[in-house]
């Protein structure tokens, strides 16, 4: 997703010249990879890979000499969910944000079970020499990163969930309703499921001009057969882990300081389990955003970065 000051940097003549002449699928798609560049320099992450476990990983870093804080996006998204609120966290942070296997430009795997994808993570830290960091994951990212926080606790110097999945609050989002009724709106199969998705995780979503917007709709869609997969061995991995199961583990081993952040307007993963995971995780703090949906890193990255540095700092 793109800010409006990330899109003025493009350069006016050439996206003059391709909304006045209309530009191709290529072009799009170039104009696409092209802002997206822009706006990994402009929150000066670079682009690497690595082999970890099973897949090649690919990953964007920051260097600093400061906190070191890595990043776990949500199902179907990537890496680049992250840039607008890395581009407002302190310049001394190191910043790690990783794509998940099957997701972004990572390789495929045999399986997309949420605790080998956590492990996929740990491998990595492992590569990178990671000292203690901070774990931060959205919607499935947020498990992930609960899982990992459980797993290998001696690493992890505190946990921050962005709208987490992982147990249920007492109110069933209108995503879950729909997916009882059979429909999955976070999988676009076309352009009209696309737009659908878009209104169902964000209240205040980031503009996405023409031509950028068909580019990133053919990203999308050609991804769908791939999402179903990732998305049945996610669910697999919520039933084989029940609520009970993962909330002994959570109280068992989760004992670092948490931080939690919701947005109020949230329709995939409704704000009641705010209160779920704090029974798990009785000294987590908690910050509500009025008006926001399921990603507050791209509805408002400043305020949630901001949100996210306040707590970092009280900590160090």
């Amino acid at each position: 997703m793109l800010t409006n000051n990330l899109l003025k940097t493009i350069p006016a003549l050439i996206l003059s010249g391709l909304l006045l002449s209309g530009c191709t699928a290529h072009q799009q798609d170039a104009l696409l990879a092209r802002v997206t560049d822009m706006g990994r320099d402009k929150a000066g992450l670079q682009l690497h890979s690595t082999r970890t476990v099973d897949i090649d990983m690919t990953y964007l870093e920051r260097q600093g000499q400061g906190p070191v804080v890595m990043m776990i996006h949500g199902f179907s998204a990537n890496k680049d969910t992250w840039l607008r609120f890395a581009d407002y966290l302190p310049e001394d942070y190191r910043l790690i944000a990783p794509d998940l296997a099957g997701h972004g430009d990572s390789g495929t795997a045999g399986s997309y079970d949420l605790e080998k994808q956590a492990d996929r993570l740990h491998a990595l830290a492992e590569k990178l020499g990671l000292p203690g960091f901070h774990i931060v994951g959205n919607s499935m990212g947020g498990a992930i990163s609960v899982i990992y926080a459980s797993k290998y606790p001696e690493q992890i110097k505190s946990l921050t969930l962005i709208d987490a999945a992982g147990l249920d609050g007492a109110d069933k989002s209108e995503y879950f309703q729909m997916l009882d009724q059979g429909v999955n709106p976070l999988i676009a199969t076309d352009k009209a499921s696309f737009e659908v998705r878009m209104d169902m995780v964000m209240e205040k979503p980031p503009m996405l001009p023409w031509p950028l917007r068909p580019a990133l709709i053919r990203q999308t869609v050609a991804r769908a057969d791939l999402n179903k997969e990732i998305f049945a061995d996610m669910i697999a991995t919520r039933e084989r882990m029940s609520e009970a199961e993962f909330g002994a583990q959570i109280d068992a081993t989760v004992e670092m300081p948490v931080l939690i952040m919701w947005g109020e307007k949230d329709r995939v993963l409704d704000v009641s389990a705010v209160e779920t995971f704090r029974r798990y995780l009785p000294q987590a703090e908690v910050k509500i955003f009025e008006g926001i949906g399921h990603v507050p890193m791209l509805e408002i990255p400043q305020e949630s970065a901001g949100t996210l540095t306040g707590f970092i700092s009280r900590l160090d």
